[in-house]
C-alpha cells in the first residue's frame, strides 16, 4: 500500500490520543504510505457585549490557553513518534471557533486514502467530527477506541456486509488493507437489512476473490441483541484486529431514534473500525 493517511488529533481529548498516534505511525511505517497529522485546536471567542465580555474574559482565556498547550503537546508527540519510526510526516495546524466544526480537516480528508481518528466512549464532540468526516469527506474513516486497550492488527480483518451503498463503498476503499491480510471473514446478520438473498455474504466474498483476496463467509442471527455491539463482538470473537463496515445506511435521525448500528459503534467502539458512508 502507498498513498496518504491523515491522522486527526483534536486538542483537549480525554483520554489522550497517544494510542492513536502510535497505531497510525505503525500503520504508515508498515504500509509505505505517507502521514499527514492534522492538529485541530478549538478557540473560544470573547462575547461582543460589554457585560458578557466582562464575565467571560477569564474563562475564555483559560480555555484557549489549555487548548493551545494541548495542541503544542500533540504536535510534539506526533513529531517525535514519526521521527523515531523514520516516517515521513506533514503537519497541519487547524484553528476553529466554537461551533465551527473542523471543516479544514474534512476538506483535507478528501485527498487522503482515509483518515484516522481516536474516539473515546460517548464523546459527543469527537463523534460529531467523525460524522462530519463520514458524510462530507467522501473517504473512509478509521475509528480507534481510546477508552480501552486495542491493537491495530491487520492480519485478520472482518467485514460486516449488509449489501448497502455505504458497505459497498467501504469494501472498495478497504481493498489495499484486505489484500495485506492473512485472513478475511465476511459476515451478514439476518434481519439487519432486506438482503437480496440469504447468501448475501457470499456475494461480497466472491467480489473479494476477484481481487485475489480469499475470504470465508457466514450468515448470522443476532437473536435480537443490539446489532452494533453484536457486530463488533462477532469480529472480536473471530480474532479480527479490524472491522470493515458501512456507516449510516439508514437516515441519521432514524439511527438516533432507534439506536442504530453506526451510532452504537461511534458511541462505544470496541475495536478499530474502518467505516464509510
Amino acid at each position: 500500500m502507498t498513498g496518504r493517511i491523515q491522522l486527526i488529533l483534536p486538542a483537549g481529548q480525554q483520554p489522550k490520543p497517544t494510542p492513536a498516534i502510535e497505531a497510525a505511525v505503525a500503520l504508515v511505517r508498515t504500509s509505505g504510505a505517507s502521514l499527514t497529522a492534522s492538529v485541530a485546536q478549538t478557540l473560544a471567542n470573547i462575547p461582543a457585549h460589554w457585560l458578557a465580555r466582562e464575565y467571560a474574559h477569564l474563562p475564555v482565556a483559560e480555555f484557549n490557553a489549555e487548548m493551545a498547550a494541548d495542541a503544542v503537546a500533540l504536535r510534539e508527540s506526533v513529531t517525535r513518534a514519526a521521527k523515531n519510526a523514520n516516517v515521513s510526516m506533514r503537519l497541519i495546524e487547524i484553528l476553529n471557533g466554537l461551533g465551527d466544526g473542523e471543516r479544514a480537516v474534512v476538506m483535507s480528508a478528501r485527498t487522503h486514502d482515509f483518515s484516522v481518528l481516536g474516539l473515546p466512549d460517548f464523546d459527543t464532540s469527537t463523534r460529531q467530527l467523525a460524522e462530519q468526516l463520514l458524510f462530507d469527506s467522501g473517504r473512509p474513516l478509521l475509528v480507534l477506541p481510546l477508552s480501552r486497550p486495542f491493537t491495530l492488527d491487520l492480519s485478520t480483518i472482518a467485514v460486516a456486509w449488509d449489501h448497502s451503498e455505504p458497505a459497498s463503498r467501504v469494501l472498495s476503499g478497504a481493498l489495499p488493507l484486505l489484500q495485506r491480510a492473512k485472513r478475511v471473514i465476511v459476515f451478514s446478520v439476518f434481519g439487519a437489512k432486506k438482503l437480496p438473498r440469504a447468501e448475501a455474504a457470499r456475494d461480497a466474498a466472491e467480489y473479494l476473490l476477484s481481487h485475489n483476496i480469499e475470504a470465508s463467509w457466514e450468515m448470522l442471527d443476532s437473536n435480537d441483541r443490539a446489532r452494533g455491539r453484536f457486530i463488533m463482538e462477532t469480529a472480536i470473537a473471530r480474532g479480527a484486529g479490524l472491522l470493515v463496515m458501512g456507516a449510516y445506511a439508514t437516515l441519521p435521525a432514524q439511527e438516533y431514534l432507534l439506536g442504530g448500528v453506526t451510532v452504537s459503534v461511534l458511541n462505544e467502539p470496541l475495536l478499530p473500525v474502518l467505516m464509510s458512508n
